[in-house]
């Protein structure tokens, strides 16, 4: 049993889950229509349920909802639903945050605040289903509020969904894609070559880069092992390979093996040896 707290608009409500004893919002068509507040309410199965029991990576859960706009919620909580039809299960506990970087994402836009992601180009690569699911909300938001936001606060949206399905911060989330773009121009430096974004060669390594990461955060065992021989005839492709697995294991406190580090050497080196035209 639920006892209604706050109707936000025709489509939401703060409500109170007595079993529970957590804050919940309720998000759907017509959920608020003709509420009252102190109203007891039944759980509805098509009505979906947003419990405010965890704090955000911005602060408690109910400082969020005192200032936010029901519409942010609303298309939020269309960003989670495409979400869900392609993961399946994700943490729907990002609504609030999720929420608020879109209504700054407007405050933005209204202020002629130029925003620029550098790694947007990165988190498209490895985070491509979550890019994809962003796209459509953009066209949630723009159909919403007429503002249209850019592909760089896109790549953030992408963030908080891959932080959702995959049990991550958001900040971690950006700094691996941020590790692995600045891999990517270690290796153009010293090597003195241009790995084009969108190319099979860019788009093969940022691959890679995602399945290895999904491994190790799964526990997962690679069986492939060639550490004596890359680091043996690929030492340079070793060594780099050895610094960003380092660099991982202190953003996301798991442990990288040796077996892991030769085999993104191999890609590493595969790079390497590649002509000039296969790189365009």
């Amino acid at each position: 049993m639920y006892v209604i707290k706050k109707i936000l608009n025709n489509n939401a409500l703060l409500a109170f889950d007595i079993e529970k004893k957590s804050e919940v919002i309720f998000l759907g068509k017509g959920v608020g229509f003709n509420k009252k507040i102190a109203m007891e309410e039944e759980a509805q199965p098509e009505i979906k349920k947003y419990y405010l029991d965890k704090d955000t990576e911005k602060g408690p859960a109910a400082d969020l909802i005192k200032n936010m706009a029901p519409i942010f919620l609303e298309i939020a909580h269309e960003i989670i639903k495409e979400a869900e039809m392609k993961f399946k299960t994700l943490d729907n506990h990002i609504l609030l945050s999720l929420a608020d970087h879109i209504a700054f994402a407007i405050e933005r836009i209204e202020g002629n605040l130029n925003f620029e992601n550098p790694f947007t180009d990165d988190i498209r690569c490895l985070y491509e289903q979550e890019f994809e699911i962003a796209l459509k909300g953009k066209a949630v938001l723009e159909e919403k509020t007429g503002y249209v936001i850019s592909d760089d606060e896109v790549g953030y949206i992408a963030l908080y969904i891959h932080s959702a399905i995959s049990d991550t911060k958001v900040s971690q989330s950006m700094n691996v894609a941020i590790i692995m773009g600045e891999a990517i121009k270690q290796i153009e430096k010293d090597c003195n070559m241009t790995i084009k974004v969108g190319t099979f060669s860019y788009s093969r390594l940022m691959y890679h880069f995602r399945f290895m990461i999904n491994r190790v955060m799964t526990d997962e065992i690679l069986h492939s092992d060639m550490i004596e021989y890359t680091k043996t005839h690929c030492s340079y492709a070793f060594e780099v390979a050895t610094s960003v697995c380092n660099k991982l294991e202190k953003e996301l406190g798991k442990t990288f093996s040796e077996k892991e580090v030769s085999y993104l050497a191999l890609h590493i080196e595969r790079i390497r040896m590649m002509d000039a035209t296969d790189l365009e």
